[in-house]
């Protein structure tokens, strides 16, 4: 009897815990899922002593950051969260890398396509690393790119109205390098010279537009381009970039027939070999290249 007795309570005893801690999960359960993350810590050490970290194998560890940086930025946007330190990573793996060109291309992204907009700081921040990639890659056409387009839309639409106008304006001279490099969005070089419009620098949004119509990729862009100085009561800058044009086609066809337009702008315009031999040579017909061209093309 007494043996039965005991086990009788063990049963008891252990129904009654298997209670309680059922009853405990279920209470944990429901304050765990009402726990949210408020704010995230930054890992990384300041630059400098991550680059004495990496015991020189700077590539590696930029690279290794930078596959880091991007599955965070794509772990916070899936739950809806805010991606806190995109130009600390950034700054970090440029540290390593001052030549990153991901990093530059893909910084405005990670800063504005979020679920809330980018802090002051991070905007400006955010700009000037876009600003010092155009000095590491000065012949970077995607870097100049994505310098200009944060500069004229995805950085300035978070600043007030007359920063903004600002901004735009200083966004316009790298748009129109970032065009002759053969960065070719479709209205970069245009908006730019509108913007330079907009600011009372006419004859600038002029030169601008004329160096965009030399490397517009298609008659449609050219005659979108022409459009825009007709705008501007530009009839004379019209005639010069057809004559030109019209110039450089007819040697084109003539000469070169055998070679594509791009070959054709790469080797450049042939020039009168003897004519501008000796002091003949200093006319600016025998000035080597298409500005030599451009002087001597048909009024």
């Amino acid at each position: 009897m007494r043996g039965a007795a005991r086990i009788v309570l063990a049963v008891v005893a252990a129904a009654i815990a298997l209670g309680s801690l059922d009853r405990l999960r279920g209470l944990l359960t429901s304050r765990l899922h009402k726990i949210t993350e408020e704010t995230e810590v930054y890992a990384l050490p300041p630059p400098e002593y991550v680059r004495a970290a990496s015991l020189g194998h700077r590539d590696a560890v930029a690279s290794i950051l930078w596959a880091s940086t991007l599955y965070q930025y794509g772990d916070r946007v899936s739950h809806n969260r805010r991606f806190e330190y995109p130009t600390q990573y950034v700054e970090t793996i440029l540290a390593l890398d001052p030549g990153f060109r991901p990093a530059y291309r893909f910084l405005s992204t990670l800063t504005t396509m979020q679920v809330v907009a980018p802090t002051r700081q991070q905007i400006e921040l955010t700009a000037a690393i876009l600003e010092r990639g155009t000095r590491e890659l000065p012949n970077d056409a995607d870097v100049w790119g994505a310098y200009a387009s944060f500069m004229m839309f995805e950085g300035a639409q978070y600043l007030p109205e007359p920063e903004k106008k600002r901004w735009r304006v200083l966004g316009a001279p790298a748009a129109q390098r970032a065009v002759e490099l053969g960065y070719f969005m479709e209205s970069l070089s245009i908006t730019g010279a509108l913007f330079l419009e907009r600011a009372g620098e006419r004859d600038l949004a002029i030169t601008q537009l004329e160096r965009a119509y030399a490397v517009a990729p298609n008659d449609e862009t050219r005659e979108r381009i022409l459009q825009k100085l007709r705008a501007l009561k530009a009839e004379d800058a019209v005639s010069r970039v057809q004559r030109v044009q019209n110039a450089m086609f007819t040697t084109w066809r003539d000469r070169y027939p055998w070679l594509t337009e791009t070959m054709f702008t790469l080797v450049g315009p042939q020039h009168d070999v003897l004519g501008c031999a000796g002091l003949a040579g200093t006319s600016a017909r025998c000035t080597p290249g298409w500005t030599g061209f451009v002087n001597a093309a048909p009024r």
